[in-house]
């Protein structure tokens, strides 16, 4: 054992000492700062100092912890899934501080616990620190595409047991930081972490998840924790939870003296009002949903959390059945309009392909013929770049509806890197042709397995060129795109996929599927992913 690494003490061992390394140290850079934040902390926790005085530190290096948490968690928040390795050791690094900080916070609430006069009567504020930080642990948990681990729950749970126990879960609480000049709790930070959870964050969008985080960190004040089931006249159906086990709130009962009821009644009230509000044309930041939301986003994210938060989740339009076998998966525009075009790489209508000339003379004048065979893996040959991943992948399903289907895959045995609201090609096991898909949402789980929710668009695609039809008559390159024929059993109209952001009302396109050219008129607007946009048209002459 190396005793001078045993040894080592941190840079200060009270309040004084840790102002003035504070005020000496540089933590200009994030990744560094992060660095010494955790060095420093890990050798507090396995320093003897006073309680109190570590509390007091824990205090002073708390909101430096939290900025520079903040800015390294753009390192890996909302990437594409797997995350590669630097996002992934950003990630790490980042929850391996968030666990040294609450080490700290646990080491004084056992001292309190035990009966340090000086920290006795701070319990509660201690118990709810410890929380706030699994709560921001959980935040990038979710952020980064990631399942919080048992222990995550169980950590949560225990905390709030020795609250509920010690009579302390409703005590005010006093946090600057996160609630300004409004009084906190234990319950609520617990009632905070379930409602987030219950919100089934990896469906949201990076953007409408920052509104959702901050909506449960408000209202969670407003939730009520029962021992015994609500009445059958409740106007919500109460997630529950059980604090002797290592899971979320949800909406299963399982029985147990552990089992507890959040009531989200109160919650219910602030909800439809506000909803009712957004309807008449009030704007979000006028009902203090936040300055940053904007309708009509706003005011679907709202109508979702309140059916997950009051009235026992979402019900699905169709029935999802387990199903097994295997799922082709294609990702990347040019890759999948290579495989619909019967593997033929895009290359502008009308040009000629010297090299493939050249290779079909050669040919005729080998073996009398040109040689129709197209190799497997003729799309990386001709460019599909590796580091796009832009190949067919075979992935296990899980279960499907009637318009979507879930597929799981090992990390380890995953190239492709999927981003919500990717378009997709997938050919599930025992059909026929390719579909496309939006790729709605995805999560990599605890057993080291990327799973992905994906949207199939209805209709069987066909590969198309288009260019748009400047006014002036310039002549844009041609792109691939899709068209998909009109579903009317699903009032589905005839529509074309073109790239992100080019949807405009009326904007005239020009297209070539085979040898024949039309001109189009775009109407309205379907569907839009991170790399496509779906809509409906019209034929021009």
């Amino acid at each position: 054992m190396n005793t001078a690494a045993t040894n080592q003490r941190a840079a200060f061992a009270n309040a004084e000492e840790c102002r003035a390394w504070l005020t000496a140290t540089s933590l200009g850079n994030p990744v560094q700062g992060q660095a010494q934040l955790l060095r420093q902390l890990n050798l507090l926790n396995r320093q003897s100092i006073a309680a109190t005085e570590r509390f007091t530190i824990l205090e002073l290096l708390r909101k430096l912890t939290v900025n520079v948490q903040e800015e390294v968690a753009r390192r890996f928040m909302g990437k594409a899934l797997p995350l590669v390795p630097p996002e992934h050791s950003a990630y790490d690094a980042s929850q391996a501080l968030w666990q040294a900080q609450l080490g700290g916070y646990v080491i004084c609430i056992k001292a309190a616990l035990a009966g340090d006069a000086a920290l006795k009567s701070r319990l509660a504020q201690l118990i709810e620190r410890a929380m706030t930080v699994l709560a921001a642990a959980q935040i990038d948990i979710y952020r980064a595409g990631f399942q919080p681990r048992p222990e995550h729950w169980q950590a949560l749970h225990e905390l709030y047991e020795t609250a509920e126990r010690t009579g302390i879960a409703k005590q005010d609480v006093e946090d600057r930081l996160r609630q300004g000049n409004r009084p906190t709790s234990v319950l609520s930070v617990y009632a905070e972490v379930m409602l987030l959870h219950a919100a089934s964050p990896h469906e949201l969008p990076l953007r409408h998840f920052v509104w959702v985080a901050r909506w449960a960190q408000r209202w969670a004040a407003k939730v009520s924790i029962q021992s015994s089931v609500p009445g059958a006249d409740s106007p919500v159906r109460a997630l529950c939870v059980d604090l002797a086990s290592t899971e979320p709130a949800n909406y299963s009962v399982t029985g147990g003296s552990g089992m507890r009821w959040l009531d989200t009644a109160e919650v219910r009230l602030s909800l439809k009002k506000r909803l009712s509000l957004l309807d008449k044309g009030m704007a979000p930041a006028e009902l203090q949903l936040g300055d940053d939301c904007v309708q009509p986003a706003c005011g679907q994210v709202l109508k979702r959390i309140y059916q997950r938060w009051c009235k026992g989740g979402i019900a699905r339009s169709h029935e999802r059945q387990a199903v097994s076998g295997t799922c082709e998966v294609i990702a990347g525009v040019d890759a999948i309009h290579y495989y619909l075009s019967g593997r033929k790489s895009f290359r502008q209508p009308g040009f000629a392909d010297d090299e493939a000339l050249r290779r079909d003379r050669e040919e005729l004048a080998t073996f009398g013929r040109v040689t129709t065979a197209t190799p497997e893996h003729f799309s990386t040959q001709q460019g599909f770049r590796a580091e796009e991943w832009q190949v067919i992948e075979e992935w296990q399903m899980v279960d499907e509806s009637a318009t979507g289907i879930h597929v799981t895959q090992g990390v380890a045995q995953t190239n492709a890197r999927m981003g919500q609201g990717q378009l997709l090609a997938l050919r599930p096991e025992g059909t026929q042709g390719l579909l496309l898909g939006c790729l709605r949402w995805t999560m990599v789980t605890n057993d080291a397995r990327l799973h992905a929710g994906i949207l199939v668009i209805p209709g069987q695609p066909d590969a198309v060129a288009y260019r748009v039809m400047d006014t002036n008559n310039t002549q844009e390159p041609y792109r691939p795109g899709f068209l998909l024929p009109a579903i009317t059993a699903l009032a589905a109209p005839v529509s074309i996929i073109v790239g992100s952001g080019m949807f405009k009302t009326g904007r005239p396109f020009e297209i070539i599927t085979g040898k024949r050219q039309q001109r189009l008129r775009l109407l309205q607007l379907l569907d839009r992913g991170q790399d496509y946009d779906r809509a409906s048209f019209e034929l021009v002459a």
